[in-house]
C-alpha cells in the first residue's frame, strides 16, 4: 500500500469519525440508535478518493462505536456496513472514468451507497440485535442519516470537486 493511500485513508477515517461523533442519540423500540453525519463524510470521501472511502468509512465509523459504550456491540457490523457503503459509493462515483466529477453519477452513488447502509443495518438489527419490528422502526434513523448525507454531500461535491480538479491535486491513490 502506497504511503499516499495510507495517509488519505487515515485522514478521511478521522473525518468519518468526527462526522459520526456529531450525532443525535435516539431510543427506538427500547434500542439505541442515532442520526449522525458519518454517512455524509463517507459520501464526500467517495467523490474525492473513490472506493478507498470504504476503508476510511469502515475505520472511522467503527472507531466511533469503539469509543462509545452505547454502540460498542456495533463495531464489527459498522465496519462491514459502512465499509461497503463507502466502497459502493466510491466505485460508482469513479465508474466510467468520471472520477467523482459527474453530479448525476455522484447522486446515484450516494443513493445506492445509502441503500447499502439501510439494508445492511436492517439485516444486522433484525438477525442479530433487536428482531424484525424494532429493525423496521430503526430504519427511520438510518433513512434520515442517509437523506441528510445525500442532501449535504451533493452541494459540497459540486463545490469542492472542481476546486480540487483545478488545483491539479490527485487525491485518489
Amino acid at each position: 500500500m502506497k504511503t499516499k493511500r495510507v495517509i488519505l485513508i487515515g485522514l478521511f477515517a478521522a473525518i468519518c469519525f468526527i462526522g459520526t461523533y456529531i450525532h443525535i442519540p435516539i431510543n427506538l423500540g427500547g434500542s439505541n440508535s442515532m442520526i449522525h453525519l458519518g454517512t455524509t463524510a463517507i459520501f464526500i470521501c467517495a467523490i474525492l478518493i473513490g472506493k478507498d472511502a470504504g476503508l476510511a468509512g469502515a475505520i472511522g465509523c467503527a472507531l466511533f462505536d469503539a469509543t462509545n459504550p452505547m454502540f460498542a456491540a456495533w463495531i464489527i457490523p459498522t465496519f462491514i456496513v459502512k465499509g461497503l457503503t463507502g466502497y459502493v459509493a466510491g466505485s460508482i462515483a469513479f465508474a466510467g472514468n468520471k472520477d467523482g466529477n459527474s453530479i448525476k453519477q455522484n447522486i446515484l452513488a450516494f443513493v445506492v451507497g445509502g441503500l447499502v447502509s439501510l439494508v445492511g443495518y436492517f439485516i444486522f438489527n433484525w438477525l442479530v440485535f433487536v428482531g424484525y419490528e424494532t429493525a423496521v422502526l430503526k430504519m427511520i434513523t438510518s433513512f434520515t442519516t442517509t437523506s441528510i448525507g445525500v442532501v449535504i454531500s451533493i452541494p459540497i461535491a459540486a463545490a469542492v470537486k472542481p476546486i480540487i480538479n483545478k488545483s491539479g491535486i490527485k487525491l485518489e491513490a
